[in-house]
């Protein structure tokens, strides 16, 4: 039996390659898993029943990192305008600059309120995670007393 940490990553690369079951074998067997046809079975039937977990924990590590690289990007692209604004001469020219920012401010403010709504989210969630650890921590002190 192989680690399950190190097998389910090539069981999801060969549903991702849609490879059927002869070739999902010999992939596995090429990358050092020789198993059977009925464990290839019970091991993507795993991988597709965590699938909700699995993006759960996608959702909570990579987009918090990609929802600010967003808005840093953003921040760079404003600043980057307000330069340009300031360096150019011709009047039709800054007029355009200002409805690229306008358009801009919309993304932007658009990152910050679902930024908002994230943290916002967060704290609930960490709120009722302390109240639940309170009440299940009173729980076992009352019944051992």
């Amino acid at each position: 039996m192989y680690r399950k940490d190190k097998i389910l990553p090539i069981i999801i690369r060969t549903i991702v390659l849609d490879l059927n079951e002869t070739e999902s074998l010999q992939y596995l067997e090429d990358k050092g898993f020789k198993i059977s046809e009925r464990y290839l079975y019970r091991l993507k039937n795993k991988v597709k029943s965590e699938r909700f977990h699995r993006l759960s924990l996608i959702a909570q590590a990579q987009f918090r990192d990609q929802h600010i690289q967003r808005i840093e990007t953003l921040e760079v692209i404003n600043s980057e305008y307000w330069k340009l604004y300031r360096d150019e001469k011709v009047v039709w020219h800054k007029a355009r600059i200002l409805e690229k920012i306008v358009e801009l401010q919309t993304y932007i403010s658009s990152y910050y309120d679902a930024s908002r709504y994230i943290l916002e989210k967060q704290m609930q969630e960490s709120t009722t995670t302390t109240q639940q650890r309170k009440r299940k921590k009173t729980t076992i002190d009352n019944e051992q007393q």
